[in-house]
């Protein structure tokens, strides 16, 4: 039985699916140890769709990180 080749996608169609800048997934890739590894053929990145959407699995959150309208602190 024959692998399924594996899907690359380009560096814009991963900004598309996380929702975010190239210069903010830049950031994302020096700080993050999770960050998918890109391939290169030719001069030309690449990252392999399951591991893009691992990585953005793996960002998911039912409750955001903070919260811009709570007003308690205000005086």
């Amino acid at each position: 039985m024959q692998k399924a080749p594996r899907i690359r996608v380009s560096g814009k169609e991963f900004d598309r699916q996380l929702g975010v800048s190239s210069t903010t997934k830049w950031r994302l890739s020096k700080r993050d140890k999770n960050f998918p590894t890109p391939v290169y053929i030719l001069n030309k990145k690449l990252y392999y769709q399951d591991e893009v959407t691992s990585y953005i699995e793996s960002l998911e959150r039912t409750e955001p990180t903070h919260n811009n309208l709570d007003c308690a602190g205000a005086a």
